[in-house]
């Protein structure tokens, strides 16, 4: 009779198994089970020595050799019918495998499958590969293995599996899967309190399911854990993203590569915020423009913070139904990093439109490329965060266009600007209570006037102290209040949300020239908010066109507002930000020499 082979796998990522076309095979003692173990994860021949050390360590019984050569023996006739063998050579003990399985190595293998589909773009290639790989596992690597070396081995192992899942739970965030995966994230960061990778990636799924405040909540339970813990700080990554969810305008669903070149109806917007408040002119005025006006450029330019990129999203969202053709949106980077060239947007949008199209080699040609697949589309594409004219112009389409940046981008000429200031008494106050409760806000309607007052109108500023209510509920507002008025009045930052706060006004102040960012520090180190070009004069010893060029450059980086021709304002908490850097930077002699030189107009005059 032919002799019938049967087919054997070896299972190490969960139970330790030995599985035949007949079941499981029954694989002894622990230590027997760790031999095994030892030989399947090491691929060359392990010197009967090391075995001992690997199983014992420090501590092998007398008859430890002896031992070895017994499991061996009966490891050997417990392989010898599925095909494989456990073979001794000089160089010690070794299993051949032939056709038999490894969980452990087909694991690797799909994780590099999924590697080379990320690779190539092919991200639901990259989910399925991963998934395939998790489904692999079915509990602790090893387990029964008390061997010495087992320890090592399995914290290698899981460390595997924590980084593919990872990437499975990116992969899926890429492909918009985000509701799907939520809850399965959360359990994940519940058992690795302080992966930062782990938190960010729920953060993510969290803000695209609507749910922000749970999301500010996981951040500061990571922030909590990582201080109690390990004494540090979340990173820069999750500290930008953290920023970005308090602005409304946390990261979009990327759309879904397509392996064939073809024209898609690309939906690339962030969702839109569902505490949207104000903002009913500009509103109105980006309607207009986008479906009347003959050239459908819109810009919005305002200070970090003061929501364009909220407006931008939340008027395409209210328009969606005037572009069937799609909305596209594109981060142009400024806020986080290097801006992103003219080149690599187009090559952004135009893979887009048209996935897997052979992209042209210059600038030109791809912007002429651009040009051609939008002409005529019912489209709308909002370009956020533009550094310069150099950027967009080569971006601008034949379809509906909104651009935002932090000044008027004057060399473009077909946009129509409008400038978003601070919200009103009434908008802020709305949006303070839609975050941290109608009830809460209303009990102490005066003081929250006040608090919505010391924030100047800025959005980024209400969402922040309204974060800091909800981390406070048994806080009432008039102690909020309390809180920022001592914060404004501090020499230095105290506290991380107003480092948030300071963020912007920093990158606005980064971005003057040196006789506008003197003029910045300077002027506003006296008490009154309003600032005359006389005294600013004064106080800087500039010449009165230079001090009024200098205060006019403010106005368009928005840290000051013009009142009149000849007097300027600063908001509360730009003036405060712009004393603590006048006495970092100009110098505790010099701000007392500013000031003097004020006071003494004031009393020849008295």
């Amino acid at each position: 009779m032919p002799v019938v082979t049967r087919m054997v796998s070896f299972s190490l990522l969960g139970p330790v198994r030995l599985i035949t076309d007949a079941g499981d095979v029954p694989l002894g003692p622990p230590q027997q089970r760790g031999l095994l173990s030892l030989l399947l994860l090491r691929k060359t021949p392990v010197p009967i020595d090391d075995v001992v050390d690997a199983l014992w360590g420090d501590d092998p019984p007398p008859s430890a050799h002896g031992t070895v050569r017994t499991y061996a023996a009966r490891l050997r006739h417990l392989l010898a019918a599925g095909g494989a063998e456990l073979l001794r050579s000089a160089g010690g003990y070794h299993i051949v495998r032939h056709a038999a399985g490894l969980d452990t190595d087909e694991f690797d293998g799909l994780v590099a499958q999924a590697r080379d589909a990320r690779r190539a773009g092919d991200i639901p290639g990259t989910a399925a590969f991963l998934r395939r790989a998790l489904e692999l596992w079915s509990g602790p690597a090893l387990g029964g293995v008390k061997a010495e070396f087992a320890a090592a081995q399995r914290t290698r192992l899981a460390e595997s599996r924590r980084a593919a899942r990872e990437q499975l739970f990116d992969a899926e965030l890429t492909l918009g899967r985000h509701e799907e995966i939520c809850t399965d994230l959360g359990a994940a960061v519940a058992e690795h309190p302080v992966d930062e990778r782990l938190t960010e990636l729920w953060m993510t799924a969290l803000y695209r399911c609507g749910r922000t405040a749970e999301a500010l909540e996981a951040f500061r339970r990571l922030r909590t854990a990582l201080d109690e813990e390990l004494g540090i700080e979340p990173g820069p990554g999750l500290q930008r993203l953290h920023q970005r969810l308090l602005r409304g305008d946390g990261p979009a669903v990327a759309p879904e590569a397509s392996p064939a070149p073809r024209t898609v109806r690309p939906n690339q917007m962030p969702p839109d915020v569902r505490d949207f408040t104000g903002r009913g002119a500009e509103v109105e005025r980006l309607r207009r423009i986008l479906t009347e006006e003959a050239i459908p450029v819109a810009g919005i330019t305002g200070l970090g913070g003061s929501g364009k990129s909220t407006l931008a999203v939340h008027v395409a969202h209210l328009l969606a139904d005037h572009f069937p053709d799609g909305r596209m949106y594109l981060d142009l980077g400024t806020r986080l990093g290097p801006p992103v060239s003219a080149h690599d947007a187009l090559g952004t949008l135009l893979r887009t439109i048209q996935p897997g199209i052979a992209l042209p080699e210059t600038t030109a040609e791809r912007s002429a490329l651009w040009r051609t697949v939008t002409s005529g589309r019912r489209m709308l594409v909002v370009l956020d965060d533009a550094a310069g004219s150099r950027q967009v112009e080569p971006l601008l389409p034949g379809c509906a266009l909104i651009v935002t940046a932090t000044r008027r981008l004057l060399e473009l000429s077909a946009v129509a600007w409008q400038r978003l200031g601070p919200l009103t008494e009434q908008e802020s106050f709305r949006l303070l209570a839609e975050i941290a409760g109608q009830g809460r806000v209303a009990a102490e309607r005066e003081v929250a006037l006040d608090l919505v007052a010391a924030c100047s109108g800025h959005p980024l500023s209400v969402r922040v102290a309204a974060a800091r209510l909800l981390d406070r509920p048994t806080w009432s507002v008039a102690e909020i209040m309390e809180q920022l008025a001592d914060d404004l009045r501090q020499p230095v930052v105290m506290h991380e949300d107003c480092k948030i706060v300071d963020e912007p006004i920093r990158r606005a102040e980064a971005r003057l020239d040196p006789v506008s960012a003197g003029v910045f520090r300077l002027a506003a180190l006296a008490v009154s908010p309003l600032r005359s070009v006389e005294e600013v004069c004064e106080m800087t010893g500039l010449p009165r066109a230079q001090a009024r060029a200098a205060l006019e450059d403010l106005v368009d980086a928005h840290l000051v507002e013009a009142v009149d021709r000849d007097t300027y304002r600063y908001p509360v908490l730009i003036q405060a930000f712009a004393r603590r850097r006048a006495e970092q930077v100009e110098g505790p002699q010099r701000c007392r020499e500013a000031l003097a030189a004020l006071a003494r107009p004031l009393m020849r005059v008295a």
